[in-house]
């Protein structure tokens, strides 16, 4: 846990929350530090209890935190990308897979995008907010880190045949953002081996389960498709079909747009309500009922420095999902982005309503790909172990594909290491730093246990023995282990460079054959310029 990367706080602004939340009238007080993407809530819960305020903590939030500037029809914009990770079910990828009994998911991420006019202080100015969502497929499954074989089969570890904890994740889901709840499952449809499939299959039982029970208005809108099924398609029509589904899925659940006029500078010019929580720490749905009620009101509510007229707001959310939520999904959040910041510009009145639509390959278009390329990276490194798989944005830049392959393979091998020999102990970090595990005079070590999911696969068939082996061979770092790590990662490098990338092969030669030649010829080898 590295306090010094991909942490951030404001001490006027709560970071925690959404722009809309952050303007929804709320209670004061520790009850903001309860919210799910506060990191230190369990680290700064004495001093509150003791203190009764929280004047002397930051919240700090996990995730991924940008702010760019950018100018249109000759007018000056600011584009603020968040990524707010939940401290809910974390972990690392093998580790913390599907859902647990609560209802939460592993890798759940809240991503917004905040546009807002460049205008100088004091001005009044407009500010639009669109919020998405990313979370692993909240099913009982489970995938055992191996050694030996890179993609570890994917087993479905606990038969929930009410489907109670999917049901309470998008109870959870409806609660913070309110209805509908839209699903864009990426997911493979088609397998030699069935992996992917196997979720896909459960995933959609799942979700036709649940919608019997609910109105017809409220039922969860389930789309799949398999971005992988056509490997050949171009990175530009997949990147159209995606951003069909986002304008659809915007069009559902509208976002937020307002006016912000400035009051008297000293008139609580630190104040931010934050939103009310309940006793889960998330968002009352009934704020958003309350800001549709003062829609279209002029000017008669202070939040802050800010007297704030509200046009729309956001119902509901789109919530996309692959098997790692990391390389897919950041393709079809980026889409989603791209279509919201076309809608946003417009409410913004940066664009005509028959310009509304923004050209993938346009320069604006490229600088927000390659915000949610960093975001991409950066998540799937907290989770994953490495950077993302970027094949889709690296063929929207005409970057040459033998580099794009040659990438590839170097991340792979770096997550898979790092799946293999690292997590653990990451994984009992993130437990000691949350509060998961609290040491007790008497009790169990923390090396002595298991992370919470494997607890979960033990109840259920797994061998006591058996586990407490598996996991305490993770920190038997003597000298063999050391070796066969390098040894499995030098296989895995051949296995797929033969295997599945070839071509780099015949690159690589081509280019320094003449290197070798030369040099041999001319026996300068320290003098040589290529």
């Amino acid at each position: 846990m590295d306090l010094t990367k991909d942490y951030f706080f404001s001490y006027s602004y709560h970071m925690m929350l959404s722009f809309q939340k952050n303007l929804s009238n709320s209670k004061t007080g520790v009850a903001i530090y309860e919210t799910m993407f506060v990191w230190n809530e369990f680290l700064t819960r004495e001093i509150h209890n003791q203190l009764q305020n929280t004047h002397w903590t930051v919240a700090l939030v996990y995730g991924f935190f940008k702010q760019a500037t950018f100018k249109i029809s000759s007018q000056d914009f600011i584009l603020t990308l968040i990524a707010r990770r939940s401290r809910h079910y974390a972990g690392t990828r093998y580790l913390k897979r599907g859902v647990n009994e609560k209802g939460r998911v592993a890798n759940d991420v809240e991503t917004e995008q905040i546009v807002f006019e460049d205008v100088p202080e004091g001005s009044p100015f407009g500010a639009t907010s669109v919020v998405q969502n990313r979370g692993s497929i909240p099913l009982f499954w489970s995938q055992e880190t191996s050694r030996l074989n890179v993609k570890p089969d994917i087993i479905l570890s606990r038969r929930d045949f009410k489907f109670e904890a999917t049901k309470l994740h998008f109870e959870d889901l409806v609660q913070r953002y309110g209805n509908p709840i839209i699903i864009l499952n990426l997911i493979k449809t088609l397998e030699k081996r069935p992996r992917e499939m196997i979720l896909r299959a459960e995933f959609a039982n799942a979700i036709e389960f649940l919608n019997k029970d609910l109105p017809e208005d409220d039922r969860l809108r389930f789309l799949h498709w398999d971005i992988n099924k056509r490997p050949r398609i171009k990175a530009k029509m997949a990147l159209i079909r995606l951003s069909d589904v986002a304008a659809n899925a915007l069009e559902l659940t509208g976002f937020l747009h307002c006016q912000l006029i400035p009051t008297s500078r000293t008139e609580e010019l630190q104040k931010l309500s934050p939103v009310s929580c309940d006793d889960r720490g998330d968002h009352v749905k009934e704020d958003l009922d309350e800001m549709d009620v003062e829609m279209g009101n002029e000017c008669d509510k202070l939040r802050g420095a800010y007297c704030v007229k509200v046009s729309s707001v956001q119902n509901g959310v789109l919530r996309t999902n692959c098997v790692d939520c990391l390389d897919r999904t950041n393709v079809g959040q980026y889409a989603y982005g791209l279509v919201a910041l076309s809608h946003q510009l417009h409410a913004l009145g940066f664009v005509d309503v028959d310009n509304i639509n923004i050209d993938s390959h346009s320069p604006l278009a490229q600088d927000l790909m390659q915000i949610y390329e960093e975001m991409g990276d950066t998540l799937s490194l907290q989770y994953g172990g490495s950077a993302a798989h970027n094949k889709v944005f690296s063929e929207m830049r005409g970057q040459w594909k033998a580099t794009t392959r040659s990438q590839e393979i170097i991340r792979s091998v770096q997550r898979f290491y790092r799946n293999a020999y690292m997590d653990p102990e990451k994984q009992d970090a993130i437990n000691v730093f949350l509060g998961h595990f609290q040491p007790q005079e008497g009790g169990p070590a923390l090396w002595e246990l298991n992370p919470d999911q494997h607890y979960d696969v033990r109840k259920h068939g797994s061998s006591p023995t058996a586990e407490r082996s598996r996991y305490e061979s993770h920190y038997k770092a003597d000298l063999s282990i050391a070796c066969f790590s390098l040894l499995d990662c030098f296989f895995y490098c051949l296995k797929v460079t033969l295997l599945n990338h070839y071509l780099i092969v015949i690159v690589l030669c081509h280019c320094f054959m003449p290197v070798i030649t030369v040099s041999l010829s001319c026996n300068h080898l320290t003098d040589m310029k290529v």
